[in-house]
């Protein structure tokens, strides 16, 4: 009898309680499954988010150097400057050329866009094993330079925010590339040309980035013709001589827009300019092309004449005439190594006349070639180049 009534007793009392005790601990376990497994959730989704897959197959120098520079600006709000300073260095290392081997019998020497060399090789090669594509994909060679900025190379992304293309160009290469040999010169002419191609355009529209990220690249618009006027146009050599006596020769070089008022249609004439700055506001209000805000120097503008034609396309100089211009660079072409004008008459050596910002004068003036670039031809490089009509 007593033995049953405890066991009346523990079923009328305990059981509740132990029932009570094991919902209790279902309850803790179900609340904190669904919490862990939605804070798990949420970090893998924010993995996710942040994983870029970009399917875009290689294409001209110039398709791919936009696709790059379009994702750094909407990834890592690069400046243009930054973004330029990276194609410069892209251009050198490897012609912005995924497929690009720097010697094709040692497999851990430069390869692709950035030349990733030794370790970073094998990173690259493993890194394409992971995702399923060949190493020389351009995809692939972006998705692997937004894990560096993420990662090992997250150092780098300062030069992605530099306001100058000179300061992006070598930071780029001190902290991303760390050339042996940087061949700095070319670095800066590249991305001076770059940036003086995109800095201030549109170069692929938003959708068309969308697209190359998310299920390939699509085609866009984008040619550029190579074709002048035939003849070199008077308006040139008119909208040159307007300025003869105006501006004033700065120091250091430079040029922009705000040294001359701002207004390409309204200049101050004491402002100041130097000889590519002048030769661009000439051939602006002549209706040619032009890069954006004065966006080139002596060296790009050669680069270009012989080259991409965006504004410029080489001529001889027995075409060479009036309207027509000439540019002469030593090494790179900078700062004082390079100098042009606009040519005044049909060409017949150094007494030919033009029409100059500084040379043998602080002024925009008129001389011959013979005495403005006396001092660059020993070594110089001489190109004629006709300007191309918007």
């Amino acid at each position: 009898m007593i033995k049953e009534y405890i066991k009346g007793k523990l079923i009328l009392y305990v059981l509740p309680i132990v029932i009570i005790l094991v919902l209790a601990l279902w309850i803790i376990n179900a609340i904190t499954i669904i919490f862990v497994g939605q804070s798990v959730t949420d970090e893998e989704c924010k993995q996710n988010q942040s994983a870029v897959s970009i399917n875009v197959d290689s294409k001209t120098q110039e398709e791919n150097a936009k696709v790059i520079y379009q994702f750094l600006l909407k990834n890592y709000q690069a400046t243009p400057q930054g973004a330029s300073g990276v194609l410069g260095n892209f251009e050198q290392e490897s012609g912005i050329n995924p497929k690009s081997i720097e010697r094709q019998n040692d497999p851990l020497s430069g390869h692709g866009i950035a030349q990733w060399t030794a370790d970073r090789t094998t990173l690259l090669m493993n890194f394409a094993k992971e995702k399923g594509k060949e190493w020389d994909n351009l995809g692939l060679q972006i998705e692997l330079l937004d894990k560096e900025l993420k990662g090992s190379e997250k150092n780098s992304v300062q030069a992605l925010k530099a306001t100058s293309v000179d300061e992006a160009t070598i930071q780029w290469q001190a902290l991303y590339e760390r050339a042996g040999t940087p061949v700095l010169g070319n670095r800066l002419l590249f991305a001076t040309k770059w940036y003086a191609k995109l800095g201030s355009s549109d170069p692929i529209s938003e959708n068309t980035i969308t697209g190359a990220v998310e299920g390939g690249f699509e085609d866009y618009n984008d040619t550029c013709s190579i074709e002048s006027s035939g003849n070199s146009d008077s308006n040139i050599l008119e909208s040159a001589k307007k300025y003869i006596g105006w501006f004033h020769y700065p120091n250091p070089i430079a040029h922009n827009l705000q040294m001359i008022g701002g207004d390409p249609r309204k200049p101050n004439k004491e402002g100041e300019t130097d000889c590519s700055g002048f030769i661009w506001l000439a051939l602006e209000n002549a209706g040619y092309k032009v890069p954006p805000n004065m966006g080139w120097f002596t060296g790009s503008m050669t680069a270009d004449a012989r080259g991409s034609h965006e504004w410029l396309n080489s001529i001889s100089d027995s075409e060479a005439e009036a309207g027509d211009v000439v540019i002469v660079n030593v090494g790179q072409g900078s700062g004082s190594n390079g100098h042009t004008a606009i040519i005044a008459e049909k060409w017949h050596g150094d007494d030919t006349k033009i029409i100059q910002m500084g040379g043998n004068d602080s002024i925009t003036n008129e001389s011959t070639f013979g005495n403005s670039f006396s001092s660059l031809l020993g070594s110089g490089d001489i190109c004629f180049a006709r300007p191309l009509k918007k």
